[in-house]
């Protein structure tokens, strides 16, 4: 970054640049916008521009590796922005719903911007978020293509990596001050995107004061956190979390953290961050490997209360008003536990109703066996009963827990996705994932379809759902002009949009369900719990 220049000085160098930048893309066909760091250049794709692989920070690389994020490298000449930034350092999984982050790298820090134009419409812009239990994923997902969303809503669509694992997520900070940012590394890159996107957005006809973040499992638990953080206050001034809360954490969290770190550097032979500068990209990939054998790599690495980057549980702030006052949307899908029986076979449908009934105990305290007596009534399958009530624990009773606390700070609306895969493939219901290529419109992709199936009403859905969540982004409201209303959340009427073949508005939908719980919050560490392998 320059610095000693203000934002406005380098407005006046883009008005200044225009009728050149005009003159090159005339001559080579090519769209160019000018950031802070130099000019990019990308290209047509469908009816909007691509601008893909823009670093967003310096290469965390080095001296920088487990640090926190440094601000990005003014370049000389033209960038050319066609092609994707590799996906950040990760261990691959034979997934349906993950593809294209074989390519990787530590230099991994970038974003692409899908634009309708780069003109002064200032745009709306939506900063998509991607989920992975902070262990996998990336933008690279062919699912996460945002021309489609860019070009119906008329939107700006960035979508942004962030270092994973412990790349991202390794508390450090008992080695020196110049680690005090490793705990949550992958936060703070995010934080350093959305600065970017302040900074340059305009460039790319976005309105920097209209920015919308939006993500699935870990990346909306990150928007969760962002809406926490102080850092973060006017970075957007909307929120998306589709199946992912802010954390949670128990005091034990960050205790847990840092012994993971000693065990990662034992792993290694070493003693201190230092001694493993040196050493390969695939020799820490060796030694998280060993890490998720003796532990779960879901829940080993991700945010976490380290006093320093995060002060406080992000679910405290955020349910007591003292967060990022924004509106947001929040919900998840009809069976969100159903990903891990159809993806991984984690044995749920089969445990035993003894290891349930001694699991709930943990997550539904005194309410436990009226728990699974009213799930057992309303699922008389048992392998149902078993998805439901983990679905329930992990993320849709927190979901609600959450719109609950806020009614009274900012607005929030609930969604319920109830599509369910018509694959013939595995039985992947309306499971956790399964709304993102609706969101994306990419629900026509030869590799989604392998696991969305081939139903007729998938492309009309898809379209109300891009339109509901561009309204949201515009307006802060998802209701459609003209369609049906969708009032906030509230403790009387509970008004939830069901979106799905025939998307409609339900008052608390799976009501006995949640009436079930009470008050009831499970843990993390509970609703974690009733997802274990049989035992």
């Amino acid at each position: 970054m320059l610095r000693g220049v203000s934002r406005g000085c380098f407005a006046v160098l883009a008005l200044l640049a225009q009728p050149l930048f005009a003159e090159a893309d005339a001559a080579s066909a090519a769209p160019r916008a000018l950031t802070q760091q130099g000019p990019v250049e990308g290209e047509a794709s469908g009816t909007v521009l691509a601008f893909r692989g823009i670093p967003y920070a310096a290469p965390p690389v080095g001296a920088l590796r487990f640090r926190a994020p440094q601000s990005p490298v003014k370049r000389e000449g033209v960038l050319s922005a066609l092609d994707m930034g590799p996906a950040c350092p990760q261990l691959i999984d034979a997934d349906l719903t993950e593809n294209n982050h074989a390519m990787m790298a530590e230099d991994c820090l970038s974003l692409n911007v899908w634009t309708p134009g780069t003109d002064a419409r200032k745009r709306p812009v939506m900063v998509w978020i991607h989920g992975g239990a902070y262990v996998v994923g990336s933008v690279r997902n062919t699912g996460y293509d945002g021309s489609r969303l860019a070009a119906r809503g008329d939107v700006v669509v960035v979508s942004i990596n962030y270092r994973l694992g412990a790349w991202g997520f390794l508390a450090l900070a008992d080695h020196g001050s110049s680690y005090d940012g490793s705990a949550n590394a992958g936060l703070l890159d995010q934080i350093a995107a959305l600065r970017w996107v302040q900074q340059n957005i305009s460039a790319f006809g976005g309105d920097p004061g209209n920015v919308t973040i939006f993500g699935e499992s870990a990346g909306a638990s990150s928007a969760g956190a962002l809406l926490s953080m102080p850092q973060a206050a006017g970075l957007f001034s909307r929120a998306i979390l589709q199946s992912g809360l802010p954390s949670n954490q128990t005091p034990h969290a960050y205790p847990r953290s840092k012994r993971l770190a000693a065990e990662f550097l034992t792993l290694l032979g070493a003693t201190s961050p230092a001694e493993i500068q040196g050493r390969s990209m695939q020799d820490l990939l060796d030694a998280q490997d060993a890490l998720f054998t003796s532990h779960s790599d879901l829940g080993t690495f991700g945010p976490v209360v380290d006093g320093i980057t995060l002060k406080e549980p992000p679910f405290t702030v955020v349910s007591e008003g003292r967060g990022n006052r924004v509106p947001i949307l929040v919900g998840t899908t009809g069976e969100e536990m159903r990903y891990f029986t159809s993806v991984y076979d984690i044995g749920l449908e089969r445990k035993p109703r003894a290891l349930m009934q001694e699991q709930l105990k943990a997550a539904a305290g005194p309410r436990a066996a009226e728990v699974l007596a009213t799930y057992e009534k309303l699922y008389p399958d048992w392998g149902d009963v078993a998805v439901q009530i983990a679905s329930d624990a992990f993320l849709r009773l927190p979901s609600i827990r959450l719109a609950e606390a806020v009614t009274g700070f900012q607005p929030v609306y609930m969604y319920l996705f109830s599509y369910r895969s018509t694959s013939s493939y595995k039985r992947f219901g309306s499971m956790h994932s399964i709304e993102i290529p609706f969101v994306f419109g990419t629900v026509d992709l030869p590799e989604v379809i392998a696991y969305l199936g081939r139903s007729p009403h998938r492309a009309e859905l898809s379209a109300r759902t891009m339109d509901h969540w561009v309204a949201f982004a515009r307006h802060g409201n998802p209701a459609l002009p003209g369609g049906m209303l969708w009032p906030r959340y509230d403790l009387q009427g509970r008004q939830t949009m069901e979106l799905g073949p025939e998307s409609k508005l339900v008052s608390d939908p799976l009501g006995e369900q949640r009436r079930a719980w009470g008050e009831q919050l499970p843990s993390k560490d509970s609703a974690w719990q009733l997802l274990q392998k049989n035992h």
